[in-house]
């Protein structure tokens, strides 16, 4: 998942509230997914039922977080950036939280008698479990950072795609943003002729999955597809979308990946990111497009704002949280049901929240503060707009 866009990098010209605010729905979805998974299996084939159909959640918020990872680094990308100063903000944003859940996922695992081995444990601490397929079905200490993984890659080639993809013509950002979402369409459908033993109850090979899931070169079409986005916005090439049709088409694909996993009984292929892909843009880039003529948006509202600044360090908190719940402190064997379940949730998710309000506040935004700064520019200089290099400047327009 990618970090909140509370941070220096910001002006307060160039923030998208709304966007911040959708953070918390992501964050949301993915929690309820995990939640979820703590179903007994004895559970009536009613609960049974709600718990497949909601599963979609958590790949849907995942999906959401590659796509606006590129979409506001895009669109927040400001003249006289240099590549290693895009990185050290990058890591500096992302690095001291994981490095504090991490530290705390080793604790939980050895008080709980989780077993983990060097080589899992190590690769989640260099954010690489994500290249091993597997890996993060396994205990990586705090499974839930492959998406880390995933997003370090994605800040590595950032300089690299943004410059190449901002040299595209106007004419051409619609057919490049067709493209990627063909690419990503296809996937699941191409990974169905590689040979592999199934997993059980799955109809796929762990390779299968990897590939369409967690895969960080896979995964970068999503991220691509945000850069596009942000260019056709900035642009003003997207067209004023209503925010109920945006939301409507959202409702469907989730609907579609719901319905495809209760059927199926597990998670499907396609279900994962293709079902959802096409809704998750249009609302990303239908909300930018609103905040920037400042229409009015629910995800505006400064509660939901305030919310979804804390988005990150909550994704990195809960999965722990709920682990150490049900496997520490409920009885060996036990597992609620529906009810049960959805009241402790209720009270696991505040829980979560004050712990990511800990994390933000006492690490988060203090490593920002101390390592995300760009150094002030000197007096008359001016930025040169070319192409990034090594350790050349990251270009951009200034954003309206």
């Amino acid at each position: 998942m990618p970090p909140a866009d509370k941070s220096p990098e910001f002006s307060p010209a160039q923030r998208l509230p709304s966007l911040t605010g959708l953070r918390f729905c992501a964050a949301f979805l993915v929690y309820v997914c995990h939640a979820l998974s703590q179903f007994s299996p004895q559970a009536d084939a009613a609960s049974r039922d709600l718990a497949y159909f909601l599963l979609p959640a958590g790949p849907v918020g995942v999906s959401f977080f590659f796509v606006l990872s590129g979409f506001v680094l895009t669109y927040a990308a400001r003249p006289g950036d240099t590549v290693r100063r895009f990185w050290r903000r990058r890591v500096a944003k992302i690095y001291p939280n994981h490095l504090v859940t991490w530290s705390a996922g080793l604790v939980l695992a050895l008080v709980t008698g989780t077993v983990v081995t060097v080589s899992t444990t190590a690769a989640a601490l260099v954010l690489v479990q994500a290249w091993v397929p597997g890996m993060v079905l396994t205990a990586t200490v705090n499974p839930i950072s492959w998406t880390l993984a995933c997003e370090l890659f994605f800040y590595l080639l950032f300089p690299f795609l943004y410059g190449a993809l901002r040299r595209l013509p106007r004419h051409r950002l619609w057919p490049a943003a067709g493209v990627l979402t063909a690419l990503i369409m296809a996937v699941p459908h191409l990974v169905r002729l590689l040979p592999g033993e199934p997993l059980p109850l799955a109809g796929y090979s762990l390779t299968q999955f990897w590939l369409v899931y967690t895969a960080p070169p896979v995964r970068l079409l999503e991220f691509a597809l945000g850069i596009v986005l942000a260019l056709l916005v900035r642009g003003g090439m997207w067209p004023l979308v209503s925010v109920r049709l945006a939301a409507a088409l959202c409702l469907a694909g989730y609907a579609v990946a719901g319905v495809t996993t209760t059927v199926t009984k597990a998670p499907h292929l396609w279900a994962m990111v293709s079902a959802t892909v096409v809704p998750l843009a249009v609302l990303i880039a239908t909300a930018a497009s609103r905040d920037r003529k400042n229409l009015p948006s629910l995800a505006r509202h400064p509660r939901v704002v305030r919310l979804g600044e804390l988005s990150f360090a909550f994704y990195l908190v809960h999965h722990m949280i709920l682990t150490a719940f049900f496997t520490a402190l409920l009885p060996d064997g036990f597992r609620p049901g529906l009810l049960a379940l959805t009241g402790l949730a209720v009270v696991l998710f505040f829980v979560c929240w004050g712990a990511a309000w800990l994390l933000h506040t006492a690490v988060e935004l203090p490593a920002m503060l101390l390592w995300g700064r760009p150094p002030a520019p000197s007096p008359g200089a001016h930025a040169p707009h070319r192409a990034p290099g090594r350790s050349g400047p990251l270009t951009g327009e200034r954003t309206p």
